[in-house]
């Protein structure tokens, strides 16, 4: 596979009147140029013209996915730029940037155009020994995906700072500091969405090889599980999928969708039953919610307008808007906010500057809703976006209003239709069929559960006790999905709605009295999140 480049000289000698003799000198180009930095080993280009790089004489898949990205015209950017400037250049070219040489190396140590743009080395390090004997397994320049602030190595390398604070605003994120991450990552089952290698495997199929893969320890959802470092072709900043697909096989949407509807196959007490990651499947009204007796939502409309053709970057366009941060009394540049922090609406400190956490509303960055097109100012979409969550809200009360702020379903003082259901188990005489409607020891999906689904799949953030909770001595929890409601409004009001009817007819119960109506904008103080 080899390019072996020959120069071929044919002479023709006439010897009598019909003899001829050719002959043919051919001259070999060795398929590597010597290092231009000779300590350091790095390769760089085979040939700077046509961008062929040394590793591409062999890798050549890599070499033409490679030659399609951003990073093969690292250089030439930095240049048409109004900002080239030697400091930028380490990141711009092969350099000590990216891989472990630890000292300066590459163009940093010696300015060769060979080592313009960001190539193989600039990751995997240096591949001199490599080239020499490619048979010795110990020589493979293995490139690293684990990635943290202040590394040299990766990603992290470059895509730090104020510049592009990718790996900055990562780390933050959930993706890059989870809560219940050690936990989640050693589970076989949790593993596939929330430990990195076992993502690139069972959601991408990423089989290559790097320096973590054979190790025991546990990659966050790392930069590569999203994004492909070779690159390919059709997706926009290197990603593995498109974020435009509105099915399961969208990038988000390939782990945010594990569980989205009942029914609950087996009797367990494992604290799984409610909905979990389904927020893409909301936004796509893809098998979602427990569809209660007698439901005659319009199809038409259960895909919310987020996940329409209206907003073709579906959960990109709010979870990862991309924003310039400047200094409001200056006009100066302060930050480009890339949106890898993963907040739809994220706080903003005192200089505009998107950070995680909570915070007031006047505090949030909202100008992901507004640069999408879909709503007109911050202000339209502020007042839908609080109009969501108060139907939401008193459609949830209804179900439950956790009076006493104890994070249990208690038949008194608490309010709503399932403190009615549990007051019914615990008179007198009553017997076990009183408590089956809520009874999670078992596989029947009764009304009352599916109601108690629906209204944890809707769940805001001022309403968190749905998130987890005990019914009757067994665990029952949910992650959060609705986004406040955002993420299909039209089909979490209807699912509520037919649910609330649902449990009236069912149980023949009487209108729950002293619903709570205000919107808390955090948990009641000392929330236990559990449910008896």
């Amino acid at each position: 596979m080899m390019r072996l480049h020959r120069v071929v000289l044919i002479a023709t000698f006439a010897v009598g009147a019909c003899t001829t003799e050719t002959i043919t000198y051919i001259h070999d180009r060795a398929p590597f140029n010597a290092p231009p930095d000779a300590t350091a080993g790095f390769l760089g280009y085979f040939t700077v013209s046509t961008k062929q790089t040394t590793c591409g004489n062999c890798h050549v898949g890599h070499q033409a996915d490679w030659a399609t990205t951003k990073h093969a015209d690292a250089w030439d950017d930095l240049q048409a730029s109004d900002h080239a400037v030697a400091s930028c250049s380490g990141c711009h070219t092969v350099s000590e940037k990216g891989n472990s040489t630890g000292h300066a190396a590459g163009y940093n140590a010696v300015a060769n155009a060979g080592y313009h743009d960001v190539q193989c080395e600039s990751c995997h390090g240096a591949g001199y020994t490599h080239v020499q004997n490619p048979e010795v397994l110990a020589n493979r320049p293995l490139a690293s995906i684990h990635v943290d602030t202040g590394l040299a190595n990766g990603c992290g390398g470059c895509h730090t700072g104020i510049h592009t604070p990718f790996v900055d605003q990562w780390i933050q994120s959930a993706h890059g500091s989870g809560p219940g991450y050690a936990s989640a990552a050693a589970n076989a089952s949790c593993a596939p969405c929330h430990e990195g290698k076992a993502a690139l495997l069972t959601k991408f199929g990423v089989k290559t090889n790097y320096v973590e893969l054979s190790d025991t320890t546990h990659q966050r959802i790392v930069c590569v599980v999203c994004h492909d470092p070779h690159g390919t072709a059709g997706y926009e900043g290197q990603l593995r999928a498109s974020i435009s697909t509105p099915t399961v096989d969208n990038l988000c949407i390939k782990c945010h969708s594990r569980t989205g509807s009942p029914p609950w196959p087996v009797a367990t007490t494992s604290a799984s039953r409610g909905p979990h990651g389904a927020q893409g499947l909301l936004v796509i009204g893809q098998n979602v919610g427990w569809i209660p007796p007698n439901f005659t939502y319009d199809t038409s409309q259960i895909v919310s307008s987020h996940g329409t053709a209206a907003n073709p970057r579906l959960c990109a366009t709010c979870h990862v808007a991309f924003t310039t941060v400047t200094d409001k009394a200056t006009g100066a540049f302060q930050l480009e906010n890339v949106g890898h922090l993963f907040e739809a609406i994220p706080c903003t400190d005192v200089n505009g500057i998107p950070v995680p956490g909570t915070c007031a509303q006047a505090q949030q960055d909202f100008s992901g809703c507004v640069s999408s097109g879909c709503h007109p100012s911050r202000s339209s979409a502020v007042s839908s976006y609080n109009a969501n969550i108060a139907t939401i809200n008193g459609l949830l009360d209804q179900i439950w209003t956790d009076v006493n702020a104890n994070g249990i379903i208690d038949s008194t003082p608490d309010t709503g239709l399932m403190p009615q259901l549990v007051a019914r188990s615990m008179r007198p005489g009553a017997t076990r069929a009183d408590s089956l409607p809520l009874r999670f020891d078992t596989t029947v999906t009764t009304v009352a559960k599916g109601t108690l689904f629906n209204a944890a799949l809707a769940a805001t953030d001022s309403r968190a006790y749905f998130l987890a909770g005990r019914v009757y001595g067994k665990s029952w929890a949910a992650h959060a999905s609705s986004g406040n409601g955002v993420h299909n409004p039209f089909l979490l009001q209807a699912l509520l709605t037919a649910s609330i009817a649902a449990v009236h007819s069912t149980y023949s119960l009487a209108p729950p009295a002293n619903v709570d109506l205000r919107i808390r904008a955090t948990p009641p103080p000392g929330l236990k999140v559990s449910v008896r």
